[in-house]
């Protein structure tokens, strides 16, 4: 067994291009002149003009505290505004931390694949010798381009990956998949008889190379959903979906799915709604993926395709606009809209509906009733229009809706907009005006305490309507993380405090936090000249209501 293992590994260093070649056969990054010569920590996939963050974000950091920090992230974001937070300081490049900061790198990039950020992850690889020199960044960059339907260039970065002479059983399983696909039976045994020898052996990964290189056994195994690389070996072998087949899907597996036009159905639905949810792919992009769904699959869809379905029956053509036809047209969409957002009771899911049908709602002139006439003004705060959240607010209230209900959406509005001077007070005075008592009273003052840590300016009243009905209610923020964001604040570690604000919110963001969480990350992010991010967080905390 030992000679041939060593003989396997032999032959498989000899199949390996060296790694000076490993250049040569990467895709090309977007911008591959500004990228040519960046490393691991300057790469960046946002410009500044879209939001990087400064270049010096991670100077004032200790790199082996930054690799504890990425580590911690989520995989799975259930807030939009932490998740765009995550996003925008993973997606920024700039100087490296002083000292020894190789592993701190390689969980920059593996925190980018962790949330699904296959694009973009990527053309950072593509633009940064990390790539080819590091086995950690080359798997995620791998992974990446599975998610991507290019399996020629996930192939080439496990060939060209510096992995030594006993490289990870990814890349083995990895080599077995290209290897099967194109025909090569032999390599693909050759890899997985060297991942054997290292006591890494799965029978699943043999079932389903098998199939992929078109020898299936009597009984092929079933799909397996559990990463990208799964996922690509399960669609190439046609392998079956069993029950529940998404349950333990990684954000990179969803994408794989989502975007292979023959995997079965309706997993890829459920696939897309769900890498949509957790930020993994454009409205535009679901859209066009859910709207190819067949008629014939009726079941197991989710619920932003059966509106979707609703929505593209009663669409007139454009010469019924203004119409009787029209009218009703307009109507029935906004029926089919308000459904699927009085059905999404968790934070994200009426996030995710909101952003899939933002055009529509942004476009909406009428509401079946008062009630969906709030759910449409609080959709579009949620996704950060100012001026037609404004309007819809002014529609709600002409039909008659709540103030109660309204409340709360007038002073997300002005968090929205920045409260400041003798408006920013009086927003508070309008929230408290329309308390209530009781628990109502309660969750007003957790509105003001953000209002606050927004920067409106606090006068007695407010301070008298706070201190009798103080905030109840909510999770506390993670104490350590809590108190390595302020000594981030205190030094101007802005990268470091951006992604101390996403661990110390956790995997529910602010929603389930209490009022002091909140107000003390949203005073973070203001201390790191990070104010968009603390408006979005207030936006958040303040429509999603006081937590229980």
């Amino acid at each position: 067994m030992v000679n041939r293992a060593l003989a396997a590994a032999a032959a498989f260093t000899a199949l390996t291009p060296m790694a000076a070649f490993a250049q040569s056969n990467l895709p090309q990054p977007v911008e591959s002149q500004a990228l040519q010569s960046l490393d691991a920590w300057s790469v960046s996939a946002v410009s500044r003009q879209d939001g990087a963050l400064p270049s010096d974000l991670w100077t004032r950091s200790d790199p082996e505290f930054l690799a504890l920090a990425f580590d911690r992230l989520p995989a799975v974001y259930e807030s939009p505004a932490t998740l765009a937070l995550a996003r925008r300081v993973l997606f920024s490049g700039g100087d490296a931390p002083r000292g020894d900061a190789a592993l701190a790198a390689r969980k920059r990039f593996e925190a980018l694949g962790k949330m699904g950020a296959a694009d973009e992850l990527s053309v950072m690889a593509a633009g940064s010798r990390a790539a080819a020199t590091d086995p950690g960044v080359a798997m995620f960059a791998a992974q990446a381009e599975l998610a991507r339907g290019r399996r020629t260039e996930a192939c080439a970065r496990g060939r060209n990956a510096n992995a030594g002479d006993n490289p990870p059983p990814f890349f083995l399983r990895l080599r077995a998949y290209c290897a099967a696909v194109t025909g090569d039976r032999a390599a693909a045994d050759l890899a997985l008889e060297l991942a054997r020898a290292q006591n890494a052996a799965d029978n699943w990964y043999t079932g389903a190379v098998a199939a992929a290189g078109g020898a299936p056994g009597a009984r092929p195994p079933a799909a397996q959903y559990d990463n990208s690389l799964s996922a690509a070996l399960s669609l190439a072998a046609q392998l079956r979906p069993g029950a529940n087949a998404l349950a333990n899907s990684s954000t990179l597996a969803l994408v794989t799915i989502a975007r292979t036009e023959n995997a079965p159905q309706p997993q890829r639905a459920q696939a897309t709604a769900l890498a949509f949810r957790r930020g993994a792919l454009s409205a535009e992009e679901a859209r066009t993926i859910l709207a190819a769904t067949p008629a014939e699959v009726t079941t197991g869809l989710p619920p932003i395709v059966v509106a979707l379905r609703r929505i593209q029956t009663v669409t007139p053509p454009p010469a019924a606009a203004g119409s009787e036809a029209g009218v009703v047209s307009v109507l029935e969409t906004s029926a089919a809209i308000a459904d699927v957002l009085r059905a999404s009771t968790a934070p994200a899911d009426f996030a995710a509906a909101a952003r899939f049908f933002h055009a529509e709602i942004a476009a909406s002139t009428t509401a079946p009733d008062a009630a969906s006439a709030v759910l449409f003004a609080r959709a579009a705060l949620i996704n950060g229009d100012a001026q037609n959240g404004q309007r819809l607010i002014a529609s709600a209230r002409q039909a008659g809706a709540d103030e109660a209900a309204l409340a709360p959406l007038d002073a997300a509005l002005v968090a929205l907009a920045g409260p400041r001077g003798d408006s920013g007070t009086m927003a508070m005075h309008r929230r408290i005006d329309a308390a209530g008592t009781g628990a109502r009273a309660r969750g007003t003052a957790r509105d003001v305490a953000i209002l606050a840590a927004l920067g409106a300016p606090v006068d007695g009243g407010v301070q008298t309507f706070v201190i009798a009905n103080a905030p109840q209610g909510g999770a506390r923020a993670e104490s350590g993380a809590m108190l390595a964001l302020a000594s981030a604040v205190e030094r101007g570690a802005v990268g470091e405090g951006a992604l101390l604000a996403v661990v110390a919110a956790g995997e529910g963001g602010p929603a389930r936090l209490d009022a002091e969480s909140v107000e003390r990350i949203i005073r973070a992010l203001r201390g790191l000249r990070l104010e968009d991010d603390a408006r979005r967080i207030a936006v958040e905390a303040i429509l999603a209501g006081a937590p229980s």
